[in-house]
Parts: C-alpha cells; sequence; structure tokens
C-alpha cells in the first residue's frame, strides 16, 4: 500500500510498504481522510521529538520509519477475529490512544497516562496511508448522516472535548481561547456547547479570527488586544481560559487573563519549556491543569456525536484537501506557509 513514512528530520516520503497482518482484537480500516496535525510538522521539522528513532517503543514495539497520521476516518474492511469491535463495512473513527492495558493507569481507564502509552502516527504506524490497522473495540463508528469529510475532524474535536471536560463545569462561564488553529477553534466551540455563555478566541491571524466570527458565537481579537478586551469585560474576568497555541509566553499570559480563582487549561504543545508567574499561579488560587488523550468511549464518542447533529461547526475548518502522492509536495508547503490561511489539510487516501 501506499503511505506516508517519516525516515528522519525533514526526510518524509510516500512510499509503497508492506501491509502488517491484524491481531485477534485489530480490525483492518480503508482509510477515507486524514487529517495532517501540529505534531505531524512539528516532527518533520524538528524531529525526533516524540518519534522512537534509536529503539523500538515499549508499547508498540515499533521505531522508524513510522507511517505518520492519526486524524482517521475509514471503512472496516476486515473484522477483529475475536468478534469484538465493529462489523465489516462500518465507517468508524478509530481512537489512537493506545495504553498497554496492565498498569495502574489502565487499569483506571486513564490509558492516555500508561507509561507505554503508543499513537499510531507517532510510536506506530499511522493514518496517512491507504489502510490503517487499528484496536477493534476503540473504534468509533459514525453516526448515519456523518459524512467522513466531516468527521476527519473528530481527533481534534475530542482534544477540545477533553480540554473543556477539564475546567470545573462551564456552565454560566467567560472562556477565552489563546490560539486559533483547528483545536482552539473547536474548543471554543465545545466550550459554548457545553455551556459557556460567552467565548472569545486570540490569534495573530486574520484569517483566523475572521473565521471565529463568521460562527456568530465567539469574538476574536489579536493578543495585543487583550488587555483592551479584559477592561470591556470587567471584574472578576475570564473563568477558563484554554491555551490552545503552545507558542512561547502565552502560557503565562493565560494565567494573567485568568480571574483569580479561575482555571487555565494548558493544550498547546510547544517543544520547549514555559516560564509562568508563580505569584499569579499561588497567590491567585487560580488552577492549571494540562490536556492531552482522549478516551475513545468519553471524548472520542462525544466529539463524533457534535460533529453529527451540527453542535460543532465545521464549514471551512478543512480550508485544504490534497491527494496522498501529493502529500510532500503539496501539503507541507501549505502547513510551513507564513501567510495564516491555512487550518485543517486532510489528506484524500484513497485515490
Amino acid at each position: 500500500m501506499l503511505a506516508a513514512r517519516w525516515h528522519g528530520r525533514g526526510d518524509l516520503r510516500v512510499e509503497q510498504v508492506e501491509l502488517r497482518p491484524t491481531r485477534d482484537d485489530e480490525v483492518l480500516v480503508k482509510v477515507h481522510w486524514c487529517g495532517i496535525c501540529g505534531t505531524d510538522l512539528e516532527e518533520f521539522r524538528a524531529g525526533p521529538l516524540i518519534i522512537p528513532a534509536d529503539a523500538p517503543h515499549p508499547g508498540s514495539g515499533r521505531m522508524a520509519p513510522l507511517t505518520l497520521g492519526h486524524e482517521v476516518v475509514g471503512e472496516v474492511v476486515v473484522a477483529a477475529r475475536d468478534g469484538s469491535g465493529p462489523a465489516v463495512g462500518t465507517l468508524v473513527v478509530p481512537d489512537v490512544v493506545n495504553g498497554c492495558g496492565r498498569c495502574w493507569w489502565c487499569l483506571r481507564h486513564e490509558e492516555g497516562l500508561c507509561p507505554e502509552l503508543s499513537v499510531p502516527g507517532q510510536q506506530d504506524d499511522g493514518g496517512l496511508a491507504e489502510y490503517m490497522v487499528a484496536r477493534a473495540r476503540t473504534c468509533v463508528p459514525l453516526p448515519e448522516g456523518l459524512a467522513p469529510e466531516r468527521a476527519v475532524l473528530a481527533e481534534p474535536a475530542a482534544v477540545a472535548v477533553r480540554a473543556v471536560r477539564k475546567a470545573p463545569s462551564p456552565m454560566g462561564a467567560t472562556a477565552l481561547v489563546i490560539g486559533g488553529g483547528t483545536v482552539g477553534q473547536l474548543a471554543a466551540q465545545a466550550a459554548l456547547a457545553a455551556g459557556a455563555t460567552r467565548c472569545w478566541l486570540v490569534d495573530p491571524s486574520p484569517f483566523r479570527r475572521a473565521h471565529t466570527e463568521s460562527h456568530g458565537a465567539t469574538r476574536a481579537c489579536a493578543p495585543d488586544e487583550i488587555d483592551a478586551l479584559l477592561a470591556e469585560l470587567g471584574p472578576p474576568g475570564f473563568d477558563v481560559v484554554y491555551e490552545c497555541s503552545g507558542a512561547p509566553g502565552q502560557l503565562d499570559r493565560a494565567l494573567t487573563a485568568c480571574r483569580r480563582g479561575g482555571t487555565v487549561v494548558a493544550v498547546g504543545l510547544g517543544g520547549e519549556r514555559h516560564a509562568i508567574s508563580l505569584p499569579e499561579l499561588v497567590l491567585g488560587e487560580r488552577y492549571l491543569v494540562g490536556s492531552a488523550a482522549h478516551l475513545w468511549d468519553v471524548d472520542v464518542a462525544l466529539a463524533v456525536h457534535w460533529l453529527a447533529d451540527g453542535r460543532f461547526t465545521t464549514d471551512g475548518l478543512v480550508t485544504h484537501r490534497v491527494p496522498l502522492p501529493n502529500l510532500v509536495d503539496a501539503a507541507l508547503p501549505l502547513l510551513m506557509s507564513p501567510s495564516g490561511d491555512v487550518l485543517k489539510v486532510a489528506i484524500d487516501c484513497q485515490v
């Protein structure tokens, strides 16, 4: 089959590879669409960051070269031999948070915290390919009427759902999202869907701000307008701030924008350490919590449901669609463009 394989920093190849056999508890998925995530781009630019390059990963047993891609939607073409999971012909979103199943965290259904966590597309072969092997029981079926072209956003939507779950009840809250990429856009929508009464989004890109405001429910501003926004909002300020950019200085900015006693949810994952103001955290008794690994039956399932019933408005979020053979020549330049008019690039894996 054809697959986009990471061989090393700056070395991503679309090439023919052998498809490994499925295990008893796995399905074979014919990939329809796979989104490219910021982590995929960072591995290409600066990796290996999370891809095992020098030794096999303890969970998956795999190492580079690996097939990238973890934002997958496709069709089951081979069912699990043990009878678990969906039947042949089912459209699914395969979850990509694979714990060992034995450790303290996995036994508490916290697979994302497993010390041997492996994510297809990062520590195992992923979905930027014509086919993908996935755990059967954690594949989430698509409701009738949800097209794969929309369901390709299920994984980033699940990240947004989990981030909103991490804060105290959002009902009646005033929220701020820093970072207007795909996850940030969806986090703003998830906060409102969960009961926030007002939400603002901050991003330096006029294109992303315009996209935010085109949906009407969320206001947008540039980073240098946050102080004016806080003055306009008045006391007590933002109840919850979702930091979705991972950009330098923005976690500390999230703390200063959050009201005393409020919550900052760190979602963006930058590649460096970030300094924060301890007085703002400690004296303001603010809560700071990280959010990363979604659960298939909680976060992914709800994300798929909200995509199906329209609570997630996805019009315009997928800004570009590229055939798999053209990924390196067409998709990567789009993602590395400084123009800022790119949100999600989806790869058509059946061409």
